[in-house]
């Protein structure tokens, strides 16, 4: 009994070893340079001369830059804490 059970694993092995195992291999990534930056030719604007001078504007008031931030509400008052037990 003890032959058999180590015949027919000795089986088992060699059949589950014979067996194709396919694997795959990727082939190395191919580096590919790319392909240098070629100068193209961009029509630039040209500033023209000045316009007209425009109208003036009004002048400012006293005390108009004052910003005035208004009351941010109150949050309630907390409870008072509980007196320390005796």
């Amino acid at each position: 009994m003890k032959l058999s059970v180590l015949l027919a694993a000795a089986a088992a092995t060699l059949a589950l070893a014979a067996c194709e195992r396919t694997t795959v291999n990727n082939p190395p990534p191919v580096d590919t340079p790319a392909p240098a930056a070629v100068p193209v030719p961009v029509p630039v604007p040209v500033p023209g001369p000045a316009g007209p001078q425009g109208a003036p504007g009004e002048p400012g008031k006293p005390g108009d830059t004052v910003i005035v931030v208004p009351d941010a509400a109150k949050p309630a008052p907390e409870p008072a804490p509980a007196p320390p037990a005796r």
